[in-house]
């Protein structure tokens, strides 16, 4: 009995923390290899435990229809956060698959408390962070990615844009210098004395004259450019934050790649 007992203790020992940990790579379209897969369930599992915000990655060349947000949405609806059905604070990265580069969606979504730190704009910046690494189809280092930048961002004030006080700075110098040029070339200018010449000084008006004027056309050239149409999504949005099916809100952006 005792035996039996300790068998059992030793089945939940070993058990319980895996499903505390749950999954959080879904590769329904087999973009990773298995060596892959486990290095991004162990690096998901790793910053979801130090963040509290469970990171989830799903991919899938199959959606049933729908774009790579509601697909999203969807997930967090009916599975929530791993085996959480309690719909935490989540941060899910979702890749749709597809034979042409035209159809192809990465989705960015914020759910929860994660929404505050992961707004729409910092959802965008992250997602045209990644697209390029995506078209090159670097998939684990565009997860990777992801992992990195959302942590960053839960680690900032949601009210700071890293990236808007490194421009706000920059603004800053360059105004700085440009008022600076203008004070030190107003005082260089007004150095140099005051001008009295202009252009009559040295004119006899009553004895100078314009004795011939002609003008003469000689040729026209006309350049003309082709204005070529941009037909590539990855530098455009298709909307980000919303509501899922299940009435639970949510930041995002999403986008072609």
């Amino acid at each position: 009995m005792r035996k039996l007992v300790l068998v059992f203790l030793l089945f939940f020992a070993f058990t319980i923390p895996v499903m505390a940990d749950g999954q959080h790579v879904y590769d329904d379209a087999a973009l990773f290899t298995d060596t892959e897969k486990a290095e991004l369930e162990q690096l998901a599992a790793q910053y979801s435990e130090k963040s509290e915000v469970e990171l989830i990655v799903l991919t899938s060349d199959d959606m049933g229809g729908r774009n790579a947000t509601e697909y999203a949405n969807d997930f967090y609806d009916d599975a929530g956060p791993g085996y959480d059905h309690s719909h935490g604070s989540t941060a899910i990265l979702t890749i749709k698959m597809a034979d042409t580069k035209q159809d192809r969606e990465v989705d960015l979504g914020a759910y929860g408390v994660a929404k505050e730190h992961l707004s729409d704009e910092r959802m965008i910046q992250i997602r045209e962070m990644i697209a390029p690494t995506l078209t090159d189809g670097n998939f684990v280092d565009a997860a990777k990615q992801f992992f990195d930048k959302v942590e960053e961002y839960l680690e900032v004030n949601p009210n700071v844009n890293p990236e808007g006080i490194f421009l706000k700075t920059w603004f800053q110098l360059a105004v700085a210098l440009v008022v600076g040029a203008v004070v030190v070339g107003s005082m260089i200018f007004n150095m140099g004395g005051r001008v009295t010449v202009n252009h009559g000084t040295y004119v006899d008006q009553q004895n100078s004259r314009v004795v011939n004027k002609r003008d003469r056309f000689i040729r026209k050239t006309v350049h003309k450019t082709k204005i070529q149409k941009n037909n590539n999504k990855s530098g455009g949005g298709f909307g980000g934050g919303g509501m899922t099916s299940g009435g639970h809100s949510r930041t995002g952006s999403r986008g072609g790649f």
